[in-house]
């Protein structure tokens, strides 16, 4: 187990190399320049040599040497758009509030999404089952960013439930009801795409492993339809789902970009959008290195949850 781990760490380190240097590289080759170097209100001259000395002249190789070395040390550089403001700091800062929406999506897309693929399982065919694959269906074909604008227009614009945007009222004392409701809307919208992925997958699980022979061998012993459904068929159906649910992940990570924006959520997303319309290199890698580390270190913890699922499942 600790040899697998071992290699897979170092694998990560290798997919999180190529990621950033892609990264790096199609920055500077995409056109336009960076909007630290062209306002309207500095001339040519003195964006030289702003450029000369950010080091921007030298060429693409040497700017990502000097990058890559300065952060092997803990040093991320410093924001192009926000006045030198420390990359790391920025985003810590952002941190907390991406962790907090991408949390209680990823807690959403389990409480409902088992369940109620179960429910569809267990109910095949009938009006029940063609319902919730109906809504699953739905969920999957809608897109994030207009179930979203659909929603502030329902719930903020002509109900006046939920506030529009934000991750707290502001100029009110901050409460945990209030946090809540700013919430809601976000972290529906961005699980509902994954929730109906596990259930779809959930359904197929189960309805494939409720045909096995050991199942049908446990039914023909005479034991309760509560004792086969979650001591014989749960814990094999969830195996695959748990596979969805790490594939899943990184949709929530990058869906948290258009989610966070819409809903003017203080998290990493908006922050990696702002940092990309400024062309703002430094925090653009420093956002991208984090999200990526996130989606390689979600998907090992899927991995190591395996053996804990299914005893059968050994890293040699």
């Amino acid at each position: 187990m600790f040899s697998y781990i071992l290699r897979r760490l170092l694998s990560s380190l290798v997919v999180l190399f190529i990621v950033v240097t892609i990264t790096f590289f199609m920055i500077q080759i995409a056109p336009g320049g960076l909007s630290i170097l062209m306002r309207p209100d500095i001339t040519a001259e003195e964006a030289a040599r702003l450029a000369r000395n950010l080091g921007l002249d030298r060429p693409p190789h040497v700017q990502y040497l000097n990058w890559l070395r300065n952060v092997l040390t803990g040093d991320f550089g410093q924001s192009l758009a926000y006045g030198g403001r420390s990359v790391l700091e920025m985003v810590i800062e952002r941190l907390p509030a991406t962790m907090y929406l991408g949390l209680s999506a990823m807690l959403l897309t389990l409480i409902l999404g088992i369940p109620t693929g179960i429910i569809a399982a267990r109910n095949q065919n009938n009006a029940i089952d063609q319902v919730l694959s109906f809504f699953s269906f739905l969920g999957l074909a809608t897109p994030n960013f207009w179930l979203g604008i659909m929603f502030i227009v329902l719930f903020s614009v002509e109900l006046n439930w939920l506030p529009a945007s934000g991750i707290r009222s502001t100029g009110a004392e901050s409460s945990l009801w209030d946090r809540i409701r700013h919430l809601l809307m976000p972290a529906v919208v961005l699980g509902t795409s994954s929730v109906a992925t596990i259930v779809r997958y959930t359904r197929s699980s189960w309805l494939e492993t409720m045909r096995l022979d050991y199942v049908l061998v446990a039914q023909s012993k005479g034991l309760s339809r509560r004792k086969i459904d979650y001591k014989h068929i749960l814990r094999n159906a969830i195996i695959p789902v748990v596979t969805v649910f790490g594939i899943a992940l990184p949709r929530i990570v990058g869906g948290a970009a258009v989610v966070e924006t819409l809903f003017s959520w203080p998290g990493l997303g908006q922050l990696a959008v702002d940092a990309a319309l400024r062309r703002d290199t430094p925090l653009i890698l420093g956002v991208t290195i984090f999200i990526s580390a996130a989606v390689i270190f979600s998907n090992l913890l899927v991995d190591m949850l395996y053996p804990i699922l299914d005893p059968r499942i050994r890293y040699e």
